[in-house]
């Protein structure tokens, strides 16, 4: 079916492209030789695709026209991917601030032993 509108081609190409992720949308991102701050861009840019779904998702479900998209469970899963995904965002400052903590004692260390030798 082919739609007049370039507005509706693009909500039809989202909801095709959410259709192939949904399954995976929840799942964290393969992590496996990333640096902290890709990760964070990863799940910083995830994080906003999220949104702009749910907020399509959102508007097609309380349109007055007929559609053949998103659903009602569609935005439930939507919504726990951006709880699951804020969570992994969060664990990934967490592991940032630590690291950069843990690096800092272990300065702070060496520096007081260098001063305990001079």
């Amino acid at each position: 079916m082919v739609k007049q509108s370039a507005n509706s081609i693009k909500i039809d190409v989202s909801y095709e492209l959410y259709r192939e992720l949904a399954g995976e949308i929840c799942a964290p991102i393969d992590d496996t030789d990333l640096t902290l701050d890709l990760r964070y861009e990863l799940y910083t840019s995830k994080l906003t695709y999220l949104y702009n779904i749910q907020e399509q998702c959102f508007r097609c479900i309380n349109s007055d026209k007929e559609s053949d998209t998103y659903t009602k469970e569609d935005l439930s899963i939507i919504q726990d991917a951006i709880e699951i995904t804020k969570e992994f965002l969060r664990q990934t400052i967490r592991e940032a601030l630590n690291n950069s903590l843990n690096s800092a004692e272990k300065k702070a260390l060496h520096a007081t032993r260098n001063s305990q030798h001079s």
